[in-house]
């Protein structure tokens, strides 16, 4: 499988680029050229769009930052971080301060991100009547992935059944040229933020086909059918995530990944692959020449190792829980394997980054049909039982199952994949001694923004304007 060529041209760094983790490259938005001259071409089209691919990729959105900024906030009780980079250290403390260089480098590489998407759909009429439909679709993909990472990580939680009108994230939908006060957006409200995600993804769903003609590992329907199914899961519509969920497990283009090797567990079958699995909807592709995968250099013992778990939560396992196997030590440090095979083995850079798994939508049909008391597609207990079953697991029986068994099935299945936090939110769980409300547990606006955007208003506790 080969690589995503990076095809980024200058039109599309229209946001400054920071350093990972702790410095700023620069304070002061960035000018970019006109999108005029810069896209002239359906192949500049479809160059661009492969930017947008790869810069999805990128270490602190996709490659890695995303997921873990969630997990390190929801780190109490499950994992620690041990390593010497401040901004991820604050995070993990739930003290981050609103120069914080980590979560600062997400929300600029999100909007740049959002912004090659945007200068795709200004030029979609220079493609042809074929091709413009998938162009147009794996933009608004990508551009309603960012959108609902940065409306979930920078913003209060969604409230299902409420009106949701606190603050969300700035919405920008056309191409950014040259930077002026004009371009100075506010944050619209979560639920407006909510509304463009779902016009986006149904958007891509139904402009996409179920099987892309190219490679595998670009978007198509059923990508963003599982796509859709976190996001109804998140506002609450149970309905909707489970009827996703359904169609993107009734299609039967995926199964879970199954061990070849004699003795090999299946569960580890999923993970550290240089190529996609059979289980693996939608995953960023590395290899040694390009790409990304910060998993493995915070949480592989062999890398930098930043990542420690905690023996809490082990103890929550079963005791023939194969995913425990995944799990190894090195002194009196416990290590995930999902981003690192075992301690000493070669690293490799190259293993893609799983972001939606097969398993994610049984366990999301499950919730969805116990919360509504339906069996469309199975019945929730067949679902946990499939999720059980490849891990070695004895079956739950009628009667063993509700809604805390489903979740604590959720949690150790996509444990370290960026869920956690999320999952907790939205069902107003205690994120280990704080509530799942609490302040801390929403990133802040960060401070280069809120220095030259007169609009933007500030999450609370943290220092700038507030809402």
């Amino acid at each position: 499988m080969n690589k995503l060529k990076i095809y980024i041209s200058a039109l599309a760094v229209a946001l400054i680029l920071f350093q990972g983790c702790d410095g700023l490259l620069d304070v002061d938005p960035q000018q970019s050229v006109d999108s005029e001259d810069a896209i002239t071409t359906a192949e500049d089209v479809n160059s661009v769009l492969v930017g947008a691919y790869d810069a999805l990729g990128d270490g602190d959105l996709y490659g890695g930052w995303i997921q873990m900024t969630g997990d390190l906030l929801a780190s109490e009780g499950n994992m620690s971080f041990i390593g010497t980079f401040f901004g991820p250290r604050e995070i993990a403390n739930k003290n981050q301060l609103y120069d914080n260089g980590q979560l600062t480098s997400t929300w600029v590489d999100a909007y740049n991100t959002i912004n090659i998407t945007n200068n795709v759909l200004a030029n979609l009429e220079l493609l042809d009547e074929f091709d413009a439909p998938r162009v147009e679709g794996e933009a608004k993909l990508i551009r309603g992935l960012m959108y609902f990472e940065l409306v979930r990580l920078f913003a209060a939680t969604y409230e299902a059944g409420q009106v949701n009108d606190q603050a969300g994230v700035p919405i920008i939908l056309e191409p950014t040229g040259l930077i002026t006060d004009e371009d100075n957006t506010p944050r619209s409200s979560v639920e407006d933020v909510y509304t463009l995600i779902l016009n986006d993804l149904n958007d891509a769903k139904n402009l996409l086909s179920i099987s892309n003609p190219e490679e595998s590992y670009y978007g198509n329907s059923l990508v963003a059918s599982a796509v859709l199914s976190r996001v109804y899961l998140q506002q609450g519509e149970y309905e909707d995530a489970r009827d996703e969920a359904n169609r993107v497990i009734e299609e039967g283009n995926y199964s879970l990944a199954r061990s070849s090797e004699i003795g090999g567990s299946d569960f580890a079958a999923a993970f550290n692959n240089e190529s996609n699995t059979p289980e693996d909807i939608f995953a960023m592709q590395n290899t040694n020449q390009d790409g990304t995968n910060s998993f493995i250099t915070f949480y592989a013992e062999d890398s930098r190792g930043d990542i420690v778990i905690s023996e809490g939560h082990l103890d929550e396992y079963e005791a023939n829980d194969d995913r425990l196997n995944l799990f190894y030590s090195v002194g009196s440090d416990v290590f995930t394997g999902k981003w690192d095979e075992e301690p000493d083995s070669e690293i490799n850079s190259a293993n893609n980054v799983n972001l939606i798994r097969l398993a994610e939508m049984y366990l999301t049909r499950a919730e969805g049909n116990f919360r509504l008391g339906e069996d469309v597609g199975d019945t929730p207990l067949n679902d946990i039982n499939i999720i059980r079953d490849r891990v070695n697991l004895d079956p739950l029986l009628i009667g063993e199952l509700d809604l805390d068994a489903i979740l604590l099935e959720r949690k150790f299945e996509l444990m370290f994949e960026g869920n956690l936090l999320h999952d907790l939110k939205r069902t107003q769980r205690d994120v280990g001694s704080r509530t799942y409300d609490d302040p801390k547990l929403v990133l802040p606006i960060p401070r280069r923004d809120i220095d030259v955007n007169s609009n933007l208003c500030q999450n609370p506790t943290y220092t700038g304007p507030q809402c």
